[in-house]
């Protein structure tokens, strides 16, 4: 027996057993089967809540170093061996199409988290860029998610995490610790329950008694090639966004269709993010789209991740309800998660992110929640 189950082998499970591992728990991580891909599969990859500053602090809280944390953690996988985790951390900057009062706020954000801000018109950083003004981030990036995950992994496989491939159908909470019980009629059962399920943990957290505002957001994607450099960073608009790989890789996204939990791309999906890709960079235009993929988002009526105990079931936490901030927020809410589960300090308050407090509060005003 574990001492830990971790439900879902998204980036914020393999996080939260990565960050418990070092607190010297055994961990065994039980995810979907390989046909049911996480999310965290299908992200882009920026290593920044799209305009940051729209956002509550409690979501900038768990963003602000990600990709200090991400270097740190690959640099860790690196030195024990891990192959695959050059190239996974693109360091070209981001930059942001805005203008007037939403450009000053974006400044008083930046200067107030002591984030390197500039302006710079899209056609500066980018000659054939169709966008306006904005700002450049110089010291935010993406990271290349299927990448890391394998990495990842690969890592805590070697750490002595075990994992498990199973369709989890119920969650059952113990006087100590709980059980994890699969639809094959297995069962696992440990000192401590994480339910880091993704959009699914709407269900697994519904059959211990506690309905929570999460639902499926479906997402598309298109990858082109092209030459390495062309694209120097990420281009974020209201539209959407461009987001370049070492490689020379560029995926353009994403869509959004709330309360869809399919996985396979659309017509419709592709010709939305083709007109988006020529309305961004006009030389895409005359391109084909190497890749088109769709993923699950886990949604939530809030912009506030929801982490820590679950009310009324004992021994049993959960870390859901990140939606299009998990790739981010990520290292941040795993080192919450394992703060909570141990006992130690925590690094922030949690109390924003409490369970108890799951009702829609802090509504993030930004466009990409709502498209």
């Amino acid at each position: 027996m574990s001492d830990v189950l971790v439900v879902g082998g998204g980036i914020i499970g393999l996080l939260g057993a990565l960050e418990l591992t070092r607190r010297g728990r055994t961990v065994t991580i039980i995810d979907a089967p390989a046909q049911y891909p996480p999310a965290s599969w299908a992200g882009g990859g920026i290593l920044s809540p799209l305009y940051a500053w729209r956002y509550s602090d409690a979501i900038t809280r768990l963003s602000v170093d990600a990709f200090s944390r991400y270097q740190q953690m690959l640099d860790e996988c690196n030195a024990a061996g891990v192959p695959g985790c050059e190239a996974l951390l693109h360091s070209g900057g981001l930059w942001v199409e805005t203008s007037g009062d939403d450009a000053a706020r974006a400044r008083q954000w930046a200067e107030r988290w002591q984030i390197p801000v500039q302006a710079m018109p899209a056609s500066e950083r980018m000659p054939e860029s169709a966008v306006g003004a904005g700002l450049l981030f110089p010291s935010l990036g993406n990271i290349r998610n299927p990448g890391l995950l394998k990495v990842l992994r690969t890592h805590l496989q070697r750490l002595g995490v075990r994992f498990e491939s199973a369709m989890i159908s119920r969650v059952v909470s113990g006087a100590v610790g709980g059980k994890v019980l699969a639809a094959d009629g297995r069962q696992w059962q440990g000192a401590t329950v994480v339910i880091s399920a993704g959009h699914a943990a709407a269900d697994l957290l519904r059959s211990i008694h506690f309905p929570m505002p999460l639902f499926p957001a479906k997402g598309e994607m298109l990858l082109y090639r092209v030459q390495p450099g062309q694209v120097p960073g990420v281009m974020l608009t209201e539209r959407g966004y461009l987001i370049p790989r070492q490689d020379g890789s560029v995926l353009v996204g994403s869509t959004l269709r709330k309360g869809d939990d399919t996985t396979y791309p659309t017509v419709a999906g592709r010709y939305q993010l083709e007109r988006l890709a020529a309305s961004l960079w006009p030389q895409l235009a005359s391109c084909s789209p190497a890749f088109h993929w769709a993923g699950v988002r886990p949604g939530c009526d809030r912009d506030i991740p929801l982490i820590g105990p679950v009310p009324g079931a004992n021994g049993v936490f959960a870390a859901v309800g990140h939606y299009r901030n998990g790739l981010v927020a990520a290292p941040a809410s795993a080192e919450l998660l394992a703060q909570l589960i141990t006992g130690e300090q925590p690094f922030t308050d949690p109390e924003p992110y409490s369970l108890s407090s799951a009702s829609p509060s802090s509504r993030s005003s930004s466009s990409f929640l709502s498209r």
